[in-house]
């Protein structure tokens, strides 16, 4: 199939998850194997209700795969692929906000998200908590959200968000601390009318 392979450092006959394996044998075929859940999890964090989870692993590892060649010994795979996801869900949701402006459309599809819960009572709440957290997660800058959502979704620490953005520790610190308070404040301010 793709037989690419670059060499980063050292070679190993065990296979490791691609977040760990930043100086090792590398082809194509493991990255993708080890990456695709990460990358999905990315999509749906980063993105929201409105994006197709699968869409943008396609479109991510089509990227991924035309520039394989640019994967540098230095960076770990995972912030590589980080940064494609990223840049990915960012052109996805730009789209879907123009094609809701342009259809006079609104953001209400993002309560028919599935999300299981016990009762029925509990899953409708819970739909409509995630709904109106990503309301107002649309609504925040784009640094921060990326900020936010890794850190209060996805547990990550925050050298791995500097790490996974490429940035300064205190950079991150930061943007964390700004959108919680945008977050905080998005949310008091109620929902925004539609357009």
């Amino acid at each position: 199939m793709l037989a690419r392979q670059t060499k980063l450092t050292s070679v190993s006959t065990t296979r490791v998850p691609v977040q760990e394996r930043a100086h090792q044998i590398c082809s194509f075929d493991t990255l993708y194997a080890d990456g695709a859940p990460l990358v999905a999890r990315w999509a749906v964090r980063l993105g929201g209700p409105s994006i197709d989870a699968a869409d943008v692993v396609q479109e991510v590892f089509i990227v991924a795969h035309r520039r394989f060649d640019t994967l540098r010994p230095e960076i770990k795979p995972s912030t590589w692929l980080f940064g494609i996801t990223r840049r990915v869900v960012q052109a996805q949701r730009r789209k879907l906000r123009r094609w809701h402006w342009l259809a006079k459309g609104s953001l209400e599809n993002a309560e028919h998200v599935p999300f299981s819960g016990p009762t029925p009572v509990q899953h409708l709440e819970q739909r409509r908590a995630f709904a109106e957290a990503y309301r107002v997660l649309e609504r925040m800058r784009e640094q921060h959200r990326v900020a936010f959502v890794l850190f209060e979704l996805e547990g990550h620490t925050v050298q791995e968000i500097a790490e996974l953005c490429e940035a300064n520790l205190n950079t991150v610190k930061v943007w964390l601390h700004r959108a919680r308070a945008e977050f905080v404040r998005l949310s008091s301010e109620g929902p925004r009318p539609a357009p």
